[in-house]
């Protein structure tokens, strides 16, 4: 809760005469803002032109000392918070920097106030003391929130010109030289430097999105850039880094491509993890081409693992349909994890059983798993089949 702007108490008459007493200086209380605000950064450094930022002490001085009198407010004043808060915004001051500056009003007031007041008139300064911090703290909130304002529309300005450039190295799949020194100023990485790509599943792009917030918040270069209506993360890794750090992106569902040697290898990895996030829409954890690739390899077949799929498993129809079901359950599992004993405890059936049902399998199709070409020949062949589309 702020104070009101206008205590339904007027300012009484020794206030008034110290107020107009510091209109009547307005020019030295102007010199002493100004002059304390050159040794602080960015201001000493110009990063406000000087003429400026007097103007703007100035007009905020007078408003203030206006407010605390209970005087009218001219027409020149009446946005003058606003004007501050998006030009700081837009020379890049930091918010504590700017909430520093609009807060030494109140010092530089309270100072030129008691200076002023006569013993005799001390009670009623201590009295309107509340004014003068309600004005102060009026005019910082409307300072505050123009700066958030204006500071949000240039986030997202810059995030379109982002996007538009990334859009543009990878349209031209960074053979554009222009186009890549852009791109790593936008960024702020650099061009020789590593890249971590990774896409979201259309399903569930919220989790890549956060751990692209939670990057950016530990100080990663991180972009998020929306590639066939998927997004994809865009990160430099850290200097002596050849891998993305597993904390980056545990437990997000996304296709997770190699890492990327530089700036200019980042449109190929992005199409790699593209299409790795097209393979597998519910698993919640990054998936690398070793991975994929089953999947991979049968998306690009076609009708030809459609054919393949045929020759392999189409013994397995002679079979009841209680029995395939089995023998297809079991030949997944086994070729997850290599084990009959691992099988069977996923199972819950004998090992026995487990070797039974393979040797079963391996009567039908003629591929033995135990043989690592059969192997891959049937993980394919399933990975292709109708209703089997997935990984082991």
């Amino acid at each position: 809760m702020h104070t009101p702007l206008h205590p339904s108490v007027p300012p009484d008459g020794p206030l008034r005469r110290l107020v107009h007493a510091c209109l009547d200086d307005l020019d030295e209380l102007v010199a002493v803002f100004v002059g304390e605000l050159r040794e602080v950064e960015p201001y000493a450094s110009g990063a406000v032109p000087w003429p400026e930022l007097r103007e703007h002490a100035e007009g905020s001085l007078e408003l203030l000392l206006r407010l605390i009198g209970g005087m009218p407010v001219p027409e020149r004043l009446g946005d003058l918070c606003e004007r501050v808060g998006r030009r700081r915004a837009q020379y890049g001051v930091p918010l504590e920097v700017l909430l520093h500056a609009v807060r030494l009003d109140f010092r530089v007031l309270w100072d030129a106030l008691v200076r002023r007041v006569r013993a005799e008139d001390l009670a009623a300064l201590v009295h309107g003391a509340v004014r003068v911090w309600a004005a102060v703290d009026h005019h910082t909130t409307r300072i505050h929130l123009a700066y958030l304002a204006e500071a949000a529309v240039l986030a997202r300005e810059r995030e379109h010109e982002r996007g538009r450039l990334v859009a543009r190295l990878l349209a031209t799949d960074a053979r554009d030289s222009q186009v890549l020194a852009q791109v790593a100023t936008a960024l702020e990485v650099d061009v020789s430097g590593r890249f971590a790509v990774a896409a979201a599943p259309l399903a569930e792009s919220g989790p890549l999105r956060r751990a692209a917030d939670a990057l950016q918040a530990a100080g990663v270069a991180v972009h998020v850039q929306d590639v066939d209506r998927r997004p994809v993360l865009i990160a430099q890794l850290p200097d002596g880094t050849s891998a993305v750090p597993e904390r980056w992106l545990s437990g997000v569902p996304c296709g997770l491509a190699p890492v990327a040697a530089s700036l200019t290898d980042v449109p190929r990895v992005v199409r790699i993890a593209v299409e790795l996030a097209a393979t597998e829409e519910t698993d919640p954890r990054p998936r690398g081409l070793t991975d994929a690739w089953p999947s991979l390899v049968a998306g690009r077949l076609g009708e030809l693992g459609d054919a393949l799929a045929a020759e392999v498993l189409s013994t397995l129809d002679e079979t009841g349909p209680t029995e395939r079901a089995r023998l297809i359950e079991t030949a997944w599992a086994y070729l997850r994890t290599g084990s009959a004993g691992a099988v069977a405890a996923e199972l819950f059936c004998h090992r026995n059983t487990v070797l039974n049902r393979l040797r079963r399998l391996t009567e039908l199709t003629g591929c033995d798993l135990g043989r690592p070409e059969d192997a891959a020949l049937v993980l394919l062949a399933l990975t292709c089949h109708t209703g089997t589309r997935r990984s082991p």
